[in-house]
């Protein structure tokens, strides 16, 4: 095991014209290999190099002293738990950790990279991350987890308590042990460490595929045909819903479209998901929804205005409030339509489990079922990687399975 060496310099070869001042630094040795890292910046000729300290004739030599001495003692306590958790840790990885790049310790770096995706506005994203964390912390039952003891068998284990402990089914179980790979792979990374040591490039984490709840033509005109009075709840819900199912529109971009995204052959927008632009033709019931929302907006002595919402659920304008303040907002009102849309299934007679996304997914069936190409239908939905849109290709050919069974029955 190679031992760091410390040592306080000077560095005359960084002095600074203007001021006459070079770096304080602790100089950090190991295998023959340097870093330097600066504690303070003074004028050459008060410092002491036999001594490692300032001299007693600068006015603050005192306090510089204590800087010093406290500075190099957390420094070499931080190199020093380095070397004890992997005595072949290398110059590198040190220099990483006392520049304050990502934590050894999981939990450190999961901190760190939680509240960046807070202050860069990815709010969806650092709720998951935190609700992970938070489930992981359980389960360890310590403040601290050095990523070394991170073994396999930890791996293994900590995926059965998620499945059999918390009731996490396979999918969910697998986002949670994904976004840890990603953060435990980011350490080994930044760390410079011998990434074969990293115990998920050894697991492969598996998917079930699932079945889409989507609606059939023939349940989607039983929810036209419905009766409701105009403007309440019900009413709204429902227009929403088919305004989804004829769009392919996710709900946050319906509940936050404006009429300046409107026009009588497309909707134009920036996805929020994403921050992609998104061009949608109109369909024949889409418009259709549209006039309507125009003709009862004018008939009760309204006006239509670009910024103004087209479905006007939302309690607050999202672009003038924080993203944290957004996403609630949008979370409320899609929990509020949802609630709507049992009831509307139940007085509609139909069976399946109605939501907001159902309605997208209702959307991209229905165009796959018409023979209309997958790379379209990708377009059309917004989807980054036309894989994600295959599963709706999966989902006809379980209605061809099931057309098949029908026929064994008989």
């Amino acid at each position: 095991m190679t031992v760091a060496k410390f040592k306080v310099v000077i560095r005359l070869d960084k002095l600074a014209k203007s001021t006459n001042e070079a770096p304080v630094c602790l100089r950090i040795t190991k295998d023959r290999r340097t870093t330097y890292k600066t504690l303070l910046h003074i004028d050459p000729k008060y410092w002491d190099a036999k001594g490692q300290c300032v001299k007693k004739q600068h006015p603050n030599a005192e306090l510089f002293n204590a800087t010093i001495a406290k500075k190099k003692a957390n420094l070499e306590q931080e190199a020093c738990l380095l070397t004890l958790a992997n005595d072949s840790v290398s110059i590198s990885t040190i220099r990483n950790k006392i520049n304050d790049r990502p934590s050894f310790d999981l939990f450190e770096y999961a901190d760190k990279y939680i509240e960046q995706l807070y202050k860069d506005g990815k709010h969806a994203t650092y709720k998951k991350n935190k609700s992970i964390i938070k489930k992981l912390r359980l389960y360890v039952g310590k403040d601290t987890l050095p990523v070394k003891s991170i073994t396999l068998d930890f791996v293994k284990q900590y995926e059965h308590f998620l499945m059999n402990n918390i009731g996490n089914n396979r999918n969910t179980t697998t986002v949670n042990m994904k976004a840890l790979a990603k953060m435990v792979g980011d350490i080994f990374r930044n760390y410079d460490m011998d990434e074969t040591s990293n115990p998920f490039r050894k697991v492969k984490f598996k998917r079930e595929q699932t079945d889409r709840a989507f609606l059939e033509i023939e349940d989607i005109k039983k929810i036209q045909n419905l009766k409701f009075r105009l403007n309440s709840p019900l009413y709204d819900a429902r227009e929403l819903f088919l305004f989804e199912c004829f769009t392919g529109m996710r709900i946050s971009d319906i509940l936050s479209l404006k009429w300046k995204n409107v026009t009588d052959k497309e909707i134009t927008i920036s996805m929020r998901k994403t921050g992609k632009p998104l061009s949608i033709p109109l369909s024949d019931v889409a418009r259709f929804i549209l006039n309507k929302k125009r003709t009862i907006i004018e008939n009760n002595g309204g006006q239509i205005t670009l910024e103004k919402y087209v479905f006007n659920i939302l309690k607050v304008d999202i672009e003038t409030v924080s993203a944290q303040e957004a996403l609630n907002a949008i979370s409320s009102a899609t929990a509020i339509i949802n609630r709507k849309l049992k009831i509307i299934a139940e007085k509609a007679g139909i069976n399946k489990k109605l939501s907001t996304h159902v309605g997208r997914h209702s959307f991209a069936t229905m165009l796959v079922t018409g023979d209309v190409n997958l790379l379209t239908v990708r377009d059309l939905l917004g989807h980054g990687d036309v894989r994600v849109t295959q599963i709706y290709a999966r989902v006809i050919s379980k209605k061809k399975e099931d057309a098949i069974n029908i026929l064994n029955n008989l």
